[in-house]
């Protein structure tokens, strides 16, 4: 049986801009996949280069300042990079579409809604206006837009913050694309808005087999949607993994401190955040070794020289990290405990500091 090949996989893609400072290494070296029908999360600090990857699958870097000096972005076996500008127009928008991080800027407020969920309908699809107009109308309804026929004609200010993001995810899937990004597709609605948009969008993935990237911030997001999760961290890949295990056995000190900053609602009031000390690197200085390594508890001086190789702790999971086989090991996932993590970073910094004084002594 042949071997399946993945809807989308990046290649030690890499994404600079120019600036006045000098060259800004936003993506440098990301590596990943994602198979029809999975759900992949990319997660991260701001700046971490999550959405400056998927702006780079979708061909929309800025050129320039911008420009891609190496890597591969193969969809379906095709290389987007080298493909002509006027066919990756028909893939983007139609076998790969995009939930844009803000609704209210990414819907044009000149036009009426229903402009702009018919235009990709007569581009891709050469349809007519009125089988554009009833396939439109019947996604807003699928995605839950109250009296759709009524309100398909109005302006996005007319739309509350959760129903220009529907607009939005309806906008996504008229073309029934195989792959959707969703870019912070929660980010600025409240609790209730957020679970009924993170509810659809796994509903309309199960229904329709899409295949679904979603780049967050918020691991909680994650959790309950995504197969496998990403972590990125200074514009590359520090850990990979399926979502259930990562979240039970990290292994990447970065991952440790991600999952112990955010509130637990079952822990109550005794259990304390752990912060991660310290900002993210300047990437437009070159940075010879792991970049986390000045925020790190575990890190070594070998750290400070050297980037990690890439090491799997189990099959199909994959961390680059100097001590990833000891951090795995340490079992500091969701259910350890603030004490358990404070502990192991506690002894993994006094045996740093023990092996300092033999060098010395």
């Amino acid at each position: 049986m042949a071997e399946q090949i993945p809807l989308l996989e990046l290649k030690n893609l890499k994404t600079y801009f120019k600036t006045d400072e000098g060259i800004v290494r936003a993506v440098d070296g990301v590596s990943y996949s994602i198979m029809a029908g999975e759900s992949l999360g990319v997660v991260g600090e701001s700046g971490s280069g999550k959405s400056v990857t998927q702006i780079s699958v979708l061909g929309l870097i800025p050129q320039p300042p911008g420009f891609i000096p190496g890597g591969e972005i193969l969809f379906k076996g095709q290389d987007l990079l080298k493909m002509p500008k006027a066919e990756l127009r028909k893939i983007r928008g139609n076998r790969i579409s995009m939930i844009w991080q803000d609704p209210m800027t990414s819907l044009n407020p000149f036009l009426k809604v229903s402009r702009q969920l018919i235009e990709p309908l007569q581009i891709h699809q050469n349809m007519g206006t009125e089988d554009a107009r009833a396939k439109a109308i019947k996604m807003l309804e699928r995605v839950g837009i109250p009296a759709p026929s009524e309100r398909f004609d109005q302006y996005p200010h007319q739309f509350s913050g959760g129903m220009r993001q529907r607009v939005m995810i309806a906008m996504a899937l008229l073309n029934e694309p195989e792959l959707l990004i969703a870019d912070e597709p929660t980010t600025a609605l409240d609790v209730t808005i957020q679970a009924q948009i993170l509810e659809l969008m796994k509903d309309l993935r199960r229904d329709l087999g899409t295949g679904l990237i979603i780049i967050t911030h918020d691991l909680g997001v994650v959790a309950g949607m995504a197969d496998r999760i990403v972590v990125m961290y200074a514009g590359r890949v520090v850990e990979s993994a399926p979502s259930r295990q990562l979240f039970e056995r990290p292994a990447h000190p970065y991952t440790v401190g991600l999952l112990k900053s955010v509130p637990r609602l079952d822990r109550g009031r005794a259990e304390r955040l752990i912060p991660i000390e310290g900002r993210p690197p300047n990437v437009s200085k070159p940075i010879p070794g792991c970049a986390f390594a000045p925020r790190c508890a575990w890190a070594m001086s070998k750290c400070h020289q050297e980037w990690p190789p890439a090491v799997e702790v189990e099959p199909g999971r994959i961390s680059q990290c100097w001590r990833a086989t000891e951090v795995f090991e340490a079992e500091l996932g969701t259910h350890a405990s603030s004490e358990k993590v404070e502990k192991f970073e506690k002894k993994a910094r006094e045996s740093q500091a023990e092996s300092k004084e033999a060098n010395h002594g």
